[in-house]
């Protein structure tokens, strides 16, 4: 239940008209190898939990297996990344509410700086912060809602979907390839780089879609986090991530294939948010889907607020980063630490002006990093026989075949990427303020977490 609540969130609701776009008919083959890829990291962090016992999950891992030089750059990355990822998700429950309340306006499309879409983000992180204040309690309230939410607007579109395909004989999967809207996008690497033998191919539409697709996954690397809290995690922990990949897979590929028999070429025209729901005839039925999208995506942002700032205080905790950030105010939420999350997860979405597919496709491959140094981090882990981890039982499949295939399919993935869509403005010209971002983010504040913790006063 942890690990289908921590996967299922926004992306089957918002993912489904890019990933069809792409994969034309072979949109639930994406959404499987999606699923296989990242049943195999999910894997590979609870793996590298047997060794590491600590808090931190891959922060932790690289750290104990290359000393705080790596340690350091991840654990910041993935302080970034998570607050990145909120953003994203703050974005989409924004535009998905603007279109939902006022369907009229077109508030929703309007990604002006100074913008009824812009201020109602700042409102809502101005929410959450309020949440935040009253405790754990509200935050426990707001998952439970939202898991509650998410499975059963699921459960309804799957079976009402069935319901509607069977008594009405409705048999459109394959309309958006009659209607013209299936382009399968060429083959490029880092997007420009175009290889010719796949061209405007199926398998390079297959390969792009299940870019698209992984967004919907993104959640499974935080399975393993609490596994020094669990019951034999290392023997239950392989058995219950797989189980809860396959449930959530199982749950994706009947509801895109149900979408795409009620009517594909909607979903990929559609310009609302909640793609899933596009090709649903009956008022009544899209708006319970919606409206579950809506519970899903806020109960998700409420975690996204409160897990966030908490990486950030790890990395106080342990020295890497000044010690004010941990400090808690008398409501017991690290202020300083919250509105340098909160300051990630708006200048983002300001800086790619709210574009929903740019914006999954950076939550996706800013998690890269992880993906990459965690199985190497593994693999250095399992062959120290002779250090903190020698009663650790060693497994060949999980200790190097599968930390090996993470890092081939991580690099075939990550050079796969479109990075012109983060570094380049809709007119072609350079977005200076999206490259500036990334360079913070990724260079100047690790830089500075560095100096930080290289330069303290040694402890006697």
């Amino acid at each position: 239940m942890l690990g289908i609540n921590a996967v299922i969130g926004a992306g089957i609701f918002l993912t489904p008209g890019a990933v069809i776009k792409l994969a034309g008919p072979l949109a639930p083959v994406a959404y499987i190898l999606a699923g296989l890829f990242a049943g195999t990291m999910a894997l590979v962090f609870a793996t590298a939990a047997r060794y590491v016992k600590t808090n931190g999950a891959s922060y932790a891992y690289t750290t104990a297996a290359f000393g705080q030089r790596i340690g350091i750059y991840v654990g910041v990355t993935h302080a970034i990344v998570a607050s990145i990822a909120w953003g994203v998700l703050a974005s989409l429950f924004v535009s998905t509410l603007l279109k939902v309340v006022f369907p009229e306006e077109d508030w929703y499309r309007d990604t002006s700086l100074f913008s009824v879409k812009t201020l109602t983000f700042l409102l809502f992180i101005a929410v959450l912060l309020l949440i935040n204040l009253f405790g754990n309690r509200v935050i426990k309230w707001a998952n439970g809602i939202s898991t509650v939410g998410k499975v059963f607007a699921l459960t309804v579109f799957i079976l009402g979907g069935l319901w509607i395909i069977a008594t009405q004989h409705v048999h459109n999967y394959g309309t958006a390839s009659a209607a013209g809207v299936y382009h399968p996008a060429p083959y490029a690497l880092f997007g420009f780089l175009e290889i010719g033998a796949l061209g405007h191919s199926a398998a390079s539409g297959l390969i792009l879609a299940t870019m698209a697709a992984l967004y919907a996954f993104t959640g499974f690397e935080s399975i393993a986090n609490a596994a020094e809290e669990m019951d034999q995690p290392e023997r239950n922990l392989p058995r219950a991530i797989p189980l809860a990949i396959l449930a959530v897979g199982i749950v994706y590929v009947l509801a895109v294939t149900v979408a795409m028999l009620l009517g594909s070429n909607e979903i990929v025209q559609s310009t609302d948010t909640v793609k899933l729901a596009a090709a649903i005839g009956n008022d009544a039925f899209r708006t319970i889907v919606v409206l579950g999208a809506l519970v899903s995506m806020f109960g998700i942002n409420v975690a996204a607020s409160f897990g966030a700032p908490r990486l950030w205080t790890a990395l106080s905790d342990t020295g890497t980063l000044p010690a004010g950030l941990s400090r808690n105010n008398r409501f017991g939420v690290p202020m300083t630490a919250f509105a340098i999350t909160a300051s990630l997860a708006l200048a983002f979405p300001l800086a790619l002006r709210f574009d929903n597919d740019n914006l999954t496709g950076l939550a996706v491959i800013a998690r890269f990093i992880q993906f990459i140094i965690v199985p190497i981090a593994l693999i250095t882990l399992s062959r120290d026989r002779a250090g903190q981890h020698p009663n650790v039982k060693r497994n060949r499949f999980t200790d190097k075949v599968l930390p090996v295939a993470a890092v081939v399919i991580s690099a075939a993935l990550a050079v796969s990427f479109d990075y012109r869509t983060i570094i380049l403005a809709p007119h072609g010209g350079p977005n200076y303020f999206s490259i500036v971002l990334i360079v913070l983010t990724f260079v100047v504040v690790p830089a500075a977490a560095y100096m930080h913790y290289y330069r303290r006063p040694a402890v006697s």
